[in-house]
C-alpha cells in the first residue's frame, strides 16, 4: 500500500506469455490477498494461510500457493542486496526488506545464531558466504 492506495501488480512479461492462465489463476490468487488484507489485515495472518485458503475457494479457484510457469526466455529483474551482518555471518537482504527496517516496519534476525540483523554498508558488494 503506498499513499493509501492499494495496488496489485503483475509481471507484464508472464502475464503476455501466460495470458489465460494468469487470468484464472495469478489475478484470483493476487485479489484473494487484497480481500484478506482488508479483512484481517496483512500483520495478522499468514500469507497462504487458512484465511486465503478460504478466499480461493470462495472464488472458485485452487487455493495451492502457486503456479508454475516456464519462465525462460523472459528478462529477469536483479534486485540490490543490502549487506548486514549478525553475531556469525554476513547477509543480503533484499532492498524491499532493507527499506521496511529503515522505515521501523521489520526487525530481521540470524536463522542460526538469533541475533538482530545489523546493516554493515561495507557488506554492500556481493561475496562468497554472504546469505
Amino acid at each position: 500500500m503506498r499513499d493509501g492506495q492499494r495496488s496489485i501488480r503483475f509481471n507484464p512479461w508472464i502475464f503476455a506469455r501466460y495470458f489465460d492462465a494468469n487470468l484464472a489463476v495469478t489475478v484470483p490468487h493476487e485479489v484473494a490477498h487484497y480481500v484478506v488484507d482488508v479483512l484481517h489485515g496483512a500483520a495478522r495472518v499468514r500469507p497462504h494461510g487458512p484465511e486465503w485458503r478460504a478466499v480461493m475457494r470462495r472464488f472458485g479457484v485452487d487455493d495451492r500457493a502457486s503456479a508454475r510457469f516456464d519462465l525462460s526466455g523472459l528478462p529477469v529483474r536483479r534486485q540490490r542486496r543490502f549487506g548486514y551482518r549478525c553475531l556469525c555471518r554476513s547477509h543480503a537482504l533484499t532492498t524491499c526488506r532493507h527499506n521496511r527496517i529503515l522505515r521501523g516496519q521489520a526487525v530481521y534476525h540470524c536463522r542460526r545464531c538469533g541475533a538482530e540483523l545489523v546493516y554493515a554498508p561495507a557488506a554492500n558488494t556481493p561475496q562468497s558466504g554472504v546469505e
